[in-house]
């Protein structure tokens, strides 16, 4: 008995700790944990910075991609990409998925993947067999708004924030 509690106790100091961020297979997109560190996660040669920032529409409870160098200063994210990438969502292709950064704290929190209008269905049944029935559907966007998740798939994109760093508009 003695030994049994030594071994698992060894084997649990010698194996490596998983960040806290990636306890849950909800809080990581493919090999990336959300609450990472982006340096780290996004600092390759393949990686790039998009001049597009996603910010957060408090009126329509939503994010929404803007250009305009003025709005895209207030945005709270800075959006990274991998040129070589070929990005899918469960098996649906992808245009192009952008690493959403924290500009406070550096950290991972955010995933904006751009799709065609073909892949909405598919990203929608896929979706749902991840996080369960959607909070709200219209014609144009599919939102779940989940205590540790906001999920927004719509016509252009899908975008996965992780709750635990506060909320969309910025406030904690």
């Amino acid at each position: 008995m003695l030994r049994a509690l030594i071994v698992s106790l060894c084997l649990a100091f010698l194996s490596p700790a998983l960040p806290a961020s990636a306890a849950s297979a909800r809080h990581v997109f493919g090999k990336y944990a959300f609450g990472e560190s982006c340096q780290k996660l996004f600092s390759g040669p393949t990686f790039a910075e998009e001049k597009a920032r996603p910010v957060w529409d408090p009126k329509y409870q939503m994010f929404g991609l803007v250009h305009d160098p003025e709005v895209t200063a207030q945005s709270r994210f800075t959006l990274h990409y991998d040129r070589d990438a070929k990005p899918n969502f469960e098996g649906v292709p992808l245009g192009r998925v952008y690493y959403g950064c924290d500009k406070a704290t550096g950290r991972f929190s955010l995933v904006v993947m751009s799709h065609d209008l073909l892949a909405v269905p598919g990203l929608v049944r896929k979706a749902t067999e991840s996080f369960g029935p959607p909070t709200m559907t219209t014609m144009i966007q599919t939102i779940w708004n989940l205590p540790d998740l906001y999920v927004q798939i719509d016509q252009v994109y899908m975008i996965i924030y992780d709750t635990r760093a506060g909320k969309p508009g910025g406030a904690s």
